[in-house]
């Protein structure tokens, strides 16, 4: 026992300097306004053979939601100073992007967004940077806390918080996991910090901890509330279960809980009221609100081929994109579970409860991506809101916590034998699972890195098995965690052409004199109603996140005969200049609606439109020529009203 705590204790101090490294990384990054965000695309840029700024690498293609939707909802915040301008056919969708539209709980609950009001003080890059690392510090910062809080040597925290980060589902899906457990990790080590000091008799700081804990818990169901379920549901529950079983008195585990916990449901409470309008277009669109999913299986090569997905940098895969085919280290699993048949003593349950409440959830999570539940499975609560390959996706994530509580259990020295059963099987399972990537999705993938990715997986779960008192082997399994992911995304300095461009620098006067006047603008190309968002134009066209305002729709479509094609959420509202014509609506995509109609017959339909841009030269006779504008190398016309 003495060993251990002095083992921790070292653990505790050691970490100090790479703490401040991950700080000091962060100021950095924000000073030269550096994220990893694929804005740079050619369609968002002014002349796409002369981008302005700095990026290095490729934009990704295929992160459409980030640079079409989550990072323009970003900047039209900063540009406005308050709600981003998304369609105003559109209802609030402040829950699904965690942003605040003026009420008192969200903004405190949507601290991160209700930063990028600072823009008015600072360079936009700045703000946009410091937003977009922000969960990736906080994971940082707090998962090392939250392991040595729950009794695990703080390196542990280290390694989770790396294979996490950088796991292929965190990078393809431009971190959207880390934001999702990041913040609860955070929660949650307030939570215990502020449990500590309530058992040692201390009361303010630690009420202002539970004060700030129920703040940042009450955010769990925002944002992409399936991965919100997956991810963070599992680290509150442990939190609170490890501290309801602890040895302590009740007084301070009912201090700390209680004061959390109320705090948490009256902030949850009030953000949902303050969003009851978004939430209940959400919940009766025709798509997703409708959706329910049952748990089905999930290829094999899927669920355990992370390690291999390198190759997708090269090449895109067949039948599938790289978001939809990338995981976490799922390989975790099959690591964890020999671990616990080689780890002789695990000790009693009131020292096992992270353990087995992480590995619980875990196994729920991977039975709902490999087991077919038939039509009831669409019955059961809170799992019928996840699509199975969405579980598939990044219960790693929970595997990677579950798999470094158990390798804290080792002792200081380990024998051959497991850590070489270990490495062998997680090996093996790696490489069929990369050889199922070749057969099917990525056909050209050479058989060196077949080889070479099963060997890696194997020397990192050999070398961490057998090593756990040593910091090299997770310093080394970090690092060949980072190959698969090392190119996935470009390194873009400032906001390019969304922000430098003369047609960026038009838009954002326009968008202000149309915010004054009550007016919106309309567009007929998506990258054209992007950079309009992004400079905070109020526009009908572009983004409809949470689903549609219904009273809003029924100026365009009275009877509400088209509300199929436009009772939509999660996705965009394109519009067609059709000159003569009747207004007709469509839907291009499950989340796209398109109105085909005459701009005059548009302007009598919603009186307070003010401009249009038109990828095409228009004649209508309410029409009054402005200027042209380049976007996406393209000519557009705008035009404003008679």
């Amino acid at each position: 026992m003495g060993k251990r705590v002095t083992l921790l204790a070292y653990a505790g101090r050691s970490d100090n300097p790479l703490r401040i490294a991950v700080i000091l990384l962060y100021v950095i990054v924000v000073v030269m306004g550096a994220t990893t965000s694929s804005i740079g695309m050619p369609t968002l840029r002014q002349d796409p053979a002369h981008p302005l700024g700095l990026q290095i690498g490729d934009a990704s293609p295929i992160r459409s939601d980030e640079y079409n939707a989550f990072s323009p909802i970003v900047l039209s915040i900063m540009a406005t100073g308050g709600a981003p301008t998304t369609s105003v056919l559109a209802a609030p969708a402040d829950i699904a992007h965690r942003y605040p539209s003026g009420g008192f709980f969200e903004t405190l609950v949507f601290f991160d967004s209700t930063l990028l009001r600072s823009a008015a003080f600072l360079p936009d890059a700045m703000v946009f940077a410091a937003h977009w690392w922000l969960p990736a510090l906080l994971l940082f910062l707090f998962l090392p806390t939250w392991f040595s809080q729950l009794g695990a040597a703080r390196r542990w925290g280290w390694l989770a918080a790396f294979l996490i980060a950088l796991s292929p589902a965190a990078s393809w899906w431009t971190m959207m996991p880390i934001q999702l457990i990041a913040y609860t990790i955070a929660g949650s080590s307030l939570l215990l910090s502020a449990y500590r000091r309530f058992a040692l008799g201390q009361r303010l700081i630690p009420a202002l901890q539970s004060l700030l804990s129920g703040i940042l818990l009450a955010g769990l169901p925002s944002f992409y509330i399936p991965w919100s379920l997956v991810l963070g549901l599992p680290v509150l529950t442990a939190t609170a279960v490890w501290i309801m079983a602890s040895r302590e008195t009740w007084k301070p585990k009912l201090l700390a809980l209680g004061s959390a916990g109320l705090v948490s449901m009256v902030f949850a409470a009030g953000v949902l009221w303050e969003n009851r309008a978004g939430l209940s277009a959400l919940l009766n669109t025709v798509y997703p609100g409708s959706r329910r999913s049952a748990g089905a299986a999930q290829s094999f090569a899927m669920l355990f081929g992370a390690p291999a997905l390198g190759a997708m940098q090269d090449v895109a895969p067949v039948g599938i994109n790289q978001s939809e085919l990338s995981t976490a280290f799922t390989i975790a699993f099959v690591w964890a579970a020999l671990l616990i048949v080689f780890i002789k003593n695990l000790g009693k349950f009131r020292d096992n409860t992270v353990i087995l409440v992480l590995g619980a959830f875990a196994l729920i999570w991977l039975a709902w991506c490999t087991i077919n539940f038939g039509e009831r499975g669409s019955s059961i609560p809170l799992l019928n809101y996840v699509q199975p390959a969405r579980a598939a996706q990044v219960c790693g994530i929970l595997a990677s916590l579950l798999v470094c509580f158990l390798l804290d259990r080792l002792p200081s020295r380990v024998g051959w034998r497991g850590p070489a059963v270990a490495a062998a099987s997680c090996a093996l399972v790696t490489g069929y699972a990369a050889s199922s990537l070749q057969l099917s999705y990525l056909p050209t993938m050479p058989r060196s890195l077949i080889l070479g990715t099963s060997l890696a997986v194997g020397a990192c779960v050999f070398i961490t098995t057998k090593f756990p008192a040593k910091v090299w082997p997770l310093v080394l399994t970090s690092a060949l965690a980072a190959v698969p992911v090392i190119g996935a995304n470009p390194l873009l300095f400032g906001l390019g052409d969304l922000r430098e461009s003369e047609t960026a620098t038009y838009l954002r006067a326009e968008g202000r004199q149309a915010a004054a006047s009550g007016g919106v603008w309309a567009s007929d190309f998506s990258p054209f109603d992007t950079v309009m968002t992004a400079n905070g134009v109020p526009s009908l066209s572009g983004l409809q996140r949470s689903g549609p305002n219904t009273e809003a729709w029924e100026k365009l479509d009275p009877q509400s005969r088209h509300a199929d094609a436009w009772n939509r959420g999660g996705g965009f509202v394109f519009f067609e200049w059709t000159v003569g014509q009747p207004i007709d609506f469509g839907t291009v995509a499950t989340d796209t609606t398109l109105v085909r109609v005459d701009p005059c017959d548009l302007k009598n339909r919603w009186p307070s439109l003010q401009g249009i841009a038109s990828s095409h030269k228009l004649e209508a006779p309410c029409l009054v020529p402005e200027r042209t504008l380049t976007w996406s190398g393209k000519e557009f016309s705008v035009y404003k009203f008679k």
